[in-house]
């Protein structure tokens, strides 16, 4: 499982390491802000509406698995199939919202600003050309989300890492390294590689389910029930992305293409290490169920503990190895002077991994709603104190609003789980925390110091 999530991460930083190679040069970074602002913008849209579903599916299915009884394999039968459903749904729905908004709201800026009627312009083509492949991204959520639920984690990553972004990788190297299309191109090729990729990921899930002898329900279908869940799960479960893309957009709006670069590639390359992270939460969220239902407290909390050190630890190490390493990896990616930068997004970083630890007991022990409002409140702070520190201290100002948010909600995710479960993690989270905020507070200093 660790090798298939490494080449996930792997995969990510190829790309980046590509798109800036290719469209990125010394002084202007404005190509690859421009790309970041539309993927931003189109993630986003995903994460809002598939995932939520997806989220749903995983949990029900785990849930009737862990409950069994006569009616368990009707049960899965029709999650999955209200979960397809659902999600040609919300494909359908994103593909005209994606081809008809841009240009109504180019038509707003036109009648209401339209000074900025050239800048917005730029933009409405590569959104409409990105809209083609968010139905294909919406439905490789949905069905990845099956083999979750089932706790196929082998599956689930062949078909996210190992089909779909393997495609991507090929697609981006083709489109760049090969026939040397610009940037808009580089979304063409992604747009062809969704769709191949979700065709293949659909075979997959047809074989997987054969064998598990799991037919697949059109009627009765709990479409209700499913789009509430949906409605309640989709911000807790992918604000980790969610936050990143508003990070870059409040970026791309304070400071322009080359902002959104900057923001984008340093947050990139601090989170990295956060791939490697993932299967214990991958692991621990439809597992947290089966321990919710029949608690034995040591081993839980044995089970906490291990996953929280085993994620400080990783990320202890990637901490040490950006800071060695980072003058050369950002003169490489074309953004010498952005070192600051980089040293408060790396300690955000730090802070925002646990999350796949703890999020997964917190929704299991029934905190959605909390948990969803804390998700809320961070996703406002960074909205709205990001873009004052924009204004007033830039970039790092942003990346300082990031830190906060993330050590502030990561205190809170850690009294939740206490209350919740009765493991004590405050020891656990204040020494990890002190000795990332001293190094970070040092590291400025001394990066201060010698500018």
């Amino acid at each position: 499982m660790l090798a298939d999530q490494a080449v996930l991460s792997l995969v990510n930083l190829a790309i980046l390491v590509m798109i800036n190679r290719v469209y990125a040069r010394p002084g202007d970074t404005a190509d690859v802000g421009r790309l970041a602002a539309i993927l931003s913008i189109t993630l986003a849209a995903v994460l809002l509406t598939a995932s939520g579903v997806a989220r749903a599916v995983i949990l029900r299915l785990s849930r009737a698995r862990a409950e069994g009884g006569e009616n368990m394999v009707r049960r899965i039968a029709r999650t999955i199939g209200g979960g397809l459903v659902l999600g040609m749904v919300v494909s359908l729905g994103l593909l005209i919202l994606g081809l008809t908004v841009p240009g109504l709201v180019l038509t707003a800026v036109r009648h209401w600003a339209p000074a900025s009627a050239e800048h917005v312009a730029a933009y409405v083509g590569p959104l409409q050309l990105a809209a083609l492949w968010l139905p294909n991204y919406a439905m490789l959520l949905i069905m990845v989300a099956v083999f979750d639920g089932f706790q196929r984690m082998r599956w689930s990553l062949l078909a996210e890492a190992g089909t779909f972004q393997l495609l991507r990788l090929t697609a981006a190297a083709l489109a760049m390294l090969v026939a040397g299309w610009a940037w808009l191109g580089l979304i063409g090729a992604w747009a062809a590689a969704y769709a191949v990729g979700v065709s293949l990921v659909a075979v997959e899930l047809v074989v997987f389910l054969r064998r598990e002898r799991q037919p697949v329900a059109w009627r009765g279908l709990p479409l209700r029930s499913l789009t509430r869940d949906a409605a309640l799960m989709f911000l807790p479960t992918v604000a980790p992305l969610l936050t990143w893309q508003t990070g870059v957009l409040v970026a791309w709006a304070g400071g322009g293409a080359e902002a959104a670069a900057a923001f984008w590639v340093t947050w990139t390359v601090s989170i990295a290490a956060m791939e490697f992270c993932q299967p214990v939460g991958r692991v621990l969220f439809p597992a947290v169920p089966n321990l919710a239902r029949h608690p034995d407290p040591k081993e839980l909390g044995r089970a906490l503990r291990a996953s929280f050190w085993g994620v400080a630890a990783v990320m202890l190490a990637a901490f040490a190895a950006i800071h060695l390493a980072k003058g050369w990896v950002l003169a490489y990616l074309h953004q010498e002077g952005q070192e600051g930068l980089l040293t408060i997004l790396v300690a955000a970083g730090f802070f925002e991994v646990h999350r796949t630890v703890l999020n997964p007991v917190l929704l299991a022990s029934g905190r959605e709603k909390v948990l969803t409002i804390l998700e809320w409140c961070a996703l406002a702070t960074i909205l709205a104190g990001g873009a004052a520190a924009m204004t007033a201290w830039a970039l790092p100002g942003l990346a300082a609003v990031f830190l906060t948010v993330y050590v502030v909600s990561g205190a809170v995710r850690v009294y939740l789980v206490t209350k919740a479960t009765g493991v004590r993690l405050w020891l656990d989270a204040a020494v990890t925390g002190a000795v990332i905020l001293g190094a970070t507070a040092v590291l400025l200093a001394l990066e201060l110091e010698v500018r």
